[in-house]
C-alpha cells in the first residue's frame, strides 16, 4: 500500500517537474484576470443606474404628450367676455336744420286769354268802379280781350253750372281737383258748353262779350275768378298772364 502511494506521489512530482512552467502561467493568468474584473466591478454599497433603452424613452415622450391632450381637454376653457354695443353719439347737432319749402298745390298755368291786366283782384280793400261810379271790391282779375275771342280753361275739369249772372253776366264755373273752381264771365251767350261737361286743359269755354253790366262801361274783356275750398283767391297765384 505504502509502496503504490509512494509511486503516486513520485509520478505527481515528475508531473510538476515537466509541467510546473505552465501551472504558474496558469496561475499567473488566473491573478491577472481576476485583478481586471475587480478593478472594473463598482464599490460595494453603490447602485449604478441602468441605461433607459431609447423605446422606454419615446414611450414615456408619449405618455406625457398623451397626458397634456387629455388636460386640455378636460380643462374648461374660460368664456370670451362679452364687448359692450357702441353706445350711438347722440351729441344734438348745433347747426339748425333747414327749412321746409312750402310746395305749390299746382304749376302755373296759361291764364284763358290773352291780354293785359285791366282790373286786378281786390278783396280786401276797394277799387272804383266806373261804370258804378263807386268803389268796390273785386272778386277775380279783368284780362282785356277783343270780343270774340275764344276763351279757354287752364285746367281739366267738369263743367258745373252754365248761367247768366245779374251784375257779370254770361257765366260757366267749372269744378278741378283740389277744391279749386273757376269762373269764366262777361261771355256771349252762346256758351258751346252745358253742365256736367268734362273738358281737358285748354278745351274751350266760350267767348268773350259784354254782358258784364257792372263792368260794361270798361273796354272788352274777360272776367275771370278762382276760389278754394270756396275762398276768392288770386287768380295771379294760379295763371300766367300773357299780353
Amino acid at each position: 500500500m505504502n509502496k503504490e502511494n509512494n509511486e503516486r506521489i513520485e509520478k505527481i512530482k515528475d508531473f510538476i517537474k515537466d509541467k510546473g512552467v505552465y501551472l504558474v502561467l496558469m496561475l499567473c493568468m488566473a491573478v491577472i484576470g481576476i485583478a481586471a474584473a475587480a478593478a472594473y466591478l463598482p464599490p460595494r454599497g453603490e447602485s449604478q443606474p441602468s441605461p433607459v433603452p431609447e423605446q422606454a424613452q419615446l414611450t414615456e415622450q408619449a405618455s406625457h404628450s398623451e397626458d397634456e391632450s387629455l388636460s386640455a381637454l378636460l380643462s374648461p376653457s374660460p368664456t370670451p367676455k362679452a364687448t359692450a354695443a357702441p353706445v350711438p353719439d347722440v351729441t344734438p347737432d348745433p347747426s339748425p336744420a333747414p327749412k321746409a319749402t312750402a310746395t305749390p298745390q299746382r304749376e302755373k298755368a296759361v291764364a284763358p286769354v290773352e291780354g293785359k291786366l285791366q282790373w286786378r283782384f281786390a278783396v280786401n280793400e276797394l277799387i272804383y268802379s266806373r261804370t258804378l261810379d263807386q268803389w268796390m271790391t273785386h272778386r277775380g282779375i279783368d284780362i282785356a280781350s277783343p270780343k270774340g275771342t275764344e276763351v279757354r280753361c287752364p285746367w281739366a275739369g267738369t263743367v258745373e253750372e252754365v248761367y247768366e249772372d245779374d251784375s257779370l253776366g254770361y257765366t260757366v264755373k267749372m269744378a278741378h281737383s283740389g277744391g279749386i273752381c273757376s269762373y269764366y264771365s262777361n261771355l256771349r251767350s252762346d256758351c258751346p258748353v252745358k253742365e256736367g261737361d268734362l273738358l281737358n286743359a285748354g278745351a274751350l269755354v266760350g267767348y268773350v262779350g259784354n254782358s258784364a253790366i257792372s263792368e260794361c262801361s270798361d273796354p272788352a274783356h274777360l272776367h275771370f275768378e278762382v276760389t278754394k275750398d270756396g275762398e276768392a283767391v288770386n287768380p295771379e297765384d294760379f295763371v300766367v298772364i300773357i299780353g
